[in-house]
């Protein structure tokens, strides 16, 4: 059984794929990874379903982006359509950071041609709820609250994600039912109507404000830092669930979340999510258990430990609650060492 991790194989059609040859595989096919891979079919999917998000425009050039922004004046979300590795959302809240925006949209063309969407700046508390599908049923199998921006205070630009907390401090059960009733079940629901039934993870990224959730975005995979956070949650065998999801099955599947907290950080290099440099040699303590989880390393020709990306590697607390939880990924993340380091200070704050 195949578990597709990044989105791009998903857009791509890699589901398709192996489905055909009938090997079991979690995730969407590329018709329903369009939840993901194409934010306009999205944002038309929730409109015509009625399910709670912010007012948005397509807009296909600059002239139609600029009409938008004055509509909505500022602050304003600008995003790309296709995907984007988590850079594709501009939250502007000054001129400077709209032309920013365009400048790298429209004439840096980072994102190749693209349409773009223009919404409404939603304001409230972020949260990340996580529901394995098998087209029929769901089960929910965790919640996250993710620290998206570079800088402490939510300050910076996007990254993919600088760490990571579950469960979300916001999911009580009356959210969480709203969650169900609202969101989740209209959109495999929508999924279905579109001949495009939804399998596979489904990521609901959601704004929380006067206990009512509206949808920020969806993805079709789980996410990083996200996963680090909920996986150690799931009490039973993971395996099980997965294997009852594969086979449309779910519906049997036994397991209950920990009651426990975790919390993830990561040390990044200096520069990301723009330019930064590769190949520094990393220092991680040699514990048994440590729960450190590589992301940009490798290995290099005299067998050292060196970094090979912007997110390099990471450390994870596990407690019984949350400041806890956050007191130990800090404490394990000090002993990872590279040269122009960088990390956030209030993860989980």
């Amino acid at each position: 059984m195949i578990v597709v991790g990044p989105e791009a194989p998903l857009a791509n059609g890699i589901v398709d794929y192996f489905l055909v040859r009938n090997i079991k595989i979690i995730g969407p096919t590329q018709a329903a990874a369009r939840i993901e891979s194409s934010k306009i079919f999205a944002r038309e999917l929730m409109a015509k379903a009625k399910i709670p998000q912010p007012e948005f425009v397509i807009c296909a050039n600059r002239e139609a982006t600029n009409v938008a922004i004055a509509k909505f004046g500022l602050p304003v979300v600008i995003k790309v359509d296709g995907l984007a590795e988590g850079k594709g959302a501009f939250v502007c809240h000054q001129s400077a950071e709209v032309e920013t925006a365009c400048q790298t949209i429209y004439e840096d063309k980072k994102f190749g041609q693209t349409k773009v969407l223009v919404e409404e700046c939603l304001s409230g508390q972020e949260m990340s709820v996580f529901a394995l599908c098998d087209v029929s049923d769901y089960k929910i199998i965790g919640t996250a609250q993710d620290y998206k921006r570079l800088l402490d205070n939510n300050k910076g630009p996007n990254t993919g994600g600088m760490g990571a907390i579950s469960p979300s401090p916001l999911a009580k059960p009356e959210i969480m039912e709203k969650i169900k009733k609202k969101i989740i079940e209209p959109t495999l629901k929508a999924m279905n109507q579109a001949d495009s039934p939804f399998a596979g993870f489904l990521y609901c990224g959601l704004m929380i404000k006067d206990n009512e959730p509206r949808v920020i975005e969806f993805n079709c995979r789980l996410g990083d830092p996200e996963t680090q956070v909920i996986l150690p949650l799931i009490k039973g065998d993971f395996f099980d669930l997965l294997w009852l999801a594969a086979n449309h099955e779910i519906y049997q599947a036994n397991f209950s979340l920990s009651d426990y907290s975790t919390a993830f950080v990561f040390k990044v290099a200096k520069g990301y999510p723009g330019l930064y440099v590769k190949g520094n040699l990393i220092k991680v303590p040699s514990l048994p258990n440590n729960r450190i989880i590589h992301a940009g390393t490798k290995i290099n020709e005299v067998g050292e430990l060196v970094t090979n990306g912007g997110r390099v590697a990471g450390a994870l607390g596990l407690s019984p609650n949350p400041s806890a939880a956050i007191k130990d990924a800090y404490v394990l993340l000090h002993q990872i060492h590279f040269e122009n380091e960088f990390y956030r200070r209030d993860i989980g704050r």
